[in-house]
């Protein structure tokens, strides 16, 4: 598939994740409306991460799309990092804002209100339509292992989980309503929900802000190239710069070299190939380009 290909496949995509979430960001609104309960709140704030990064996707995606010419397509792959980055401030922000209410809650002792049955039928809805998004990011990543599938696949997780858990934790305050301690339960389950899923969308931004960046090589990589270039000296009359960086998983790597005048360039392809298949057996993830001066 081609890159244009994939752009298109991705605001479709985002696109029917908008669509998909509309009905449940409307649901677990109004249960969290009903229930004042603090874990469908994070439940909505949850939803509302996904919804609103879709669209920055869908946005991004089509523009790139349109401006994308042949083979002259560099900075399309940072698509999926900024959206996984977006995804992840959003989830980051909601989090530390429940965490923030919860703890509140359980200072100030306030009650749960409302319809707690209703919320408990709206957030049953709610896990249907969670269980069918997750099949279908399911089948989408396993049909494309990219980043920006991997992050809709694990936000589909966690919406999963947020639904279960705020259908346990509402059956369990109906149920005993009228116990003193209840009012503690819901902020509780909250925090340690919140807890373990912000450690998670910490280890997702740190990983998106990579992607976005360029890195130098570490001194054990460098010293990799220089080996190889060594066992290669004698097919090379002199030797350029060295350049080299780090985007996400992927290693960049420029090697400049001259090489003697009479040399046929099928011996100079195929010493460019020894070194570039050499480098690639040393180290994961590389791209090695022999610059020719």
């Amino acid at each position: 598939m081609s890159r244009k290909q994939r752009l298109t496949q991705q605001q479709r995509i985002a696109m029917l994740l908008i669509i998909w979430r509309l009905p449940e960001f409307v649901t677990s609104f109004l249960a969290a409306c009903a229930s004042g309960s603090a874990v469908v709140w994070l439940e909505f704030v949850e939803c509302a991460s996904i919804v609103l990064p879709g669209a920055i996707l869908a946005v991004l995606s089509g523009k790139l799309n349109r401006n994308l010419k042949y083979v002259f397509n560099y900075g399309t792959g940072k698509v999926e990092a900024i959206t996984a980055l977006s995804c992840e401030m959003f989830d980051l922000a909601g989090i530390l804002c429940l965490l923030f209410f919860a703890v509140r809650s359980i200072i100030i002792g306030k009650e749960e209100s409302g319809n707690l049955r209703f919320a408990l039928i709206v957030s049953i809805f709610g896990l249907i339509i969670d269980i069918f998004i997750l099949i279908r990011q399911k089948k989408i990543l396993e049909e494309s292992h990219s980043k920006m599938y991997h992050t809709a696949y694990v936000s589909a997780q966690k919406e999963f989980f947020f639904d279960a858990a705020s259908i346990v934790t509402l059956v369990i305050t109906i149920i005993f309503e009228n116990k003193p301690w209840i009012r503690f339960f819901s902020p509780a389950a909250c925090i340690l929900i919140a807890v373990p899923f912000s450690v998670i969308v910490l280890r997702h931004l740190r990983e998106s802000v990579e992607e976005l960046i360029d890195r130098t090589l570490d001194e054990d990589s460098q010293l990799k190239i220089i080996k190889v270039i060594n066992e290669h000296f004698d097919s090379f009359e002199e030797l350029g710069a060295v350049k080299s960086r780090i985007t996400g998983q992927h290693k960049y790597i420029d090697i400049e070299m001259k090489f003697k005048e009479d040399m046929p360039y099928s011996q100079v392809r195929e010493v460019a190939d020894k070194i570039s298949k050499r480098i690639s057996e040393e180290m994961e993830h590389s791209n090695v380009n022999i610059v020719i001066i």
